[in-house]
């Protein structure tokens, strides 16, 4: 059989897999990853799929690499201008909205993040998750041990007065747990307790002169915004010097 047929029925097993196991609704965002490989096969599967697919990989990694480093170039020219995009302090700043919010979401008060998140964001997970769970007698326990990387993915720079209405993508991975339990008898109903390595990529809203959570997608979406091309107006261009 030849390499590309090979690649193609793995990449289409993969993908039946991931369509037929469900995703639990869990964490900021609504979703927690699929359980499939946490099993001993699980692992063996991922294992064989993971040297199948070895190409595949490599390439979503260079891709990645290369839009991180293109989004990490406008980011220092931003930053002469504006000390919040200064990567460090993007950094800084993200990693302690992304603990806020997990901390408020496992207290089930999202009120507590309200000048951490934007209005869409807080409105649409407090109603559609959390207000949802509470009529089902359910609790998400969502805890964030470590940070494992921070990556701009992707920026698309605002032409108001200090870059208000930028936004920028980060992949987030995070030793985390994150499963459902029943209320009253503390059964575990989705998930499993224990920490595990969870990537997110988390859109980031430069608001009132501070950044905000805007929205959260799967990680398998990093490659999809890697991709994109930064979007910097030409004033802008202008005015940091870039070609």
């Amino acid at each position: 059989m030849k390499t590309k047929q090979i690649l193609l029925i793995s990449f289409l097993l993969i993908l039946a897999i991931c369509c037929y196991v469900e995703p639990v609704l869990a964490a900021p965002g609504g979703a927690i990853a699929k359980g499939l490989f946490k099993s001993f096969w699980g692992k063996v599967l991922l294992a064989v799929l993971t040297i199948v697919l070895l190409p595949f990989i490599l390439y979503i990694r260079l891709r990645e690499y290369f839009g991180v480093k293109k989004t990490k170039k406008i980011l220092e020219k931003l930053g002469t201008k504006n000390r919040d995009f200064q990567l460090l302090n993007l950094q800084k700043e993200v990693k302690n909205v992304y603990q806020r919010v997990h901390v408020a979401w496992d207290k089930e008060k999202m009120d507590e993040v309200a000048d951490y998140v934007t209005n869409w964001y807080w409105q649409n997970q407090q109603l559609v998750y959390l207000d949802e769970w509470n009529r089902k007698g359910l609790k998400n326990v969502c805890k964030v041990k470590s940070y494992d990387s921070v990556k701009p993915l992707y920026i698309a720079v605002s032409e108001e007065n200090n870059y208000e209405g930028s936004k920028i993508a980060f992949s987030i991975t995070a030793d985390m747990e994150d499963y459902l339990v029943e209320k009253e008898t503390g059964n575990v109903v989705e998930g499993k307790p224990g920490y595990d390595s969870i990537e997110k990529v988390w859109i980031m809203e430069y608001t009132e002169n501070g950044w905000r959570l805007d929205d959260i997608h799967e990680g398998s979406m990093s490659l999809a915004f890697a991709k994109l091309e930064n979007v910097v107006p030409q004033t802008v261009k202008a005015s940091l010097g870039i070609a």
